[in-house]
């Protein structure tokens, strides 16, 4: 194992740069912050559809990196660890985000109709205008899905992780991932009819 005194943080495994943070060097944590935050960005991006919150989201996870590195094993891998912090971190700001909108339509008592997107500001091709509207219904339709359905479905889809990575990501066996992943295809099937999601 390398030592902190010695670390080249740069050729440090994530594991190593873990140890070495939770006996207390801080170069190790800004290194792993420097080689993440766009993923974790990324991640709390697809579950919250806003750039606002995801930011939020990304500080907040690491920030729980900071604060629990106490409680991370080696045997579970950091990235793992780190995306599960991050999705349940990005569900919950989903969650209060929906709350509070609910609470301000009540007492405002405003019924909203045809939405509020606005249309594209970038004129492009068909095929341009065509892929932003099915990503923005795909990201909608997320809405349908439980938590353990989109996180699934936004390592799988959007991240590109392995089962395997998953499962250990979430802490559960791969024959789960594939239950929630089959339940969240075939939700996002009956949300988005016309389009086609596999």
């Amino acid at each position: 194992m390398v030592r902190q005194s010695g670390m080249d943080l740069k050729v440090a495994t994530d594991e190593e740069l873990a140890l070495a943070f939770k006996e207390g060097e801080l170069t190790a944590f800004e290194e792993l912050v420097r080689r993440h935050q766009g993923r974790v960005y990324a991640i709390a991006y697809r579950v919250t559809s806003n750039r606002e919150d995801a930011l939020d989201v990304a500080q907040e996870a690491f920030l729980k990196v900071y604060r629990k590195i106490g409680l991370w094993q080696p045997t579970t891998g950091f990235m793992p660890w780190l995306y599960r912090l991050t999705m349940n971190q990005a569900i919950d700001q989903t969650r209060r985000q929906k709350r509070q909108r609910h609470e301000r339509l009540e007492d405002a008592q405003v019924s909203v109709g045809g939405g509020g997107k606005a249309e594209p500001s970038v004129e492009g091709t068909e095929a341009a205008v065509r892929s932003g509207e099915i990503d923005t219904r795909v990201r909608a339709a997320l809405s349908v899905l439980s938590p353990a359905q989109k996180t699934v479905f936004v390592l799988r889809h959007y991240q590109g992780l392995a089962l395997a990575e998953i499962a250990e990501a979430m802490g559960c066996t791969a024959g789960s991932v594939k239950v929630h992943l089959f339940r969240a295809l075939r939700k996002l099937r009956e949300a988005l009819g016309d389009l086609r999601i596999d």
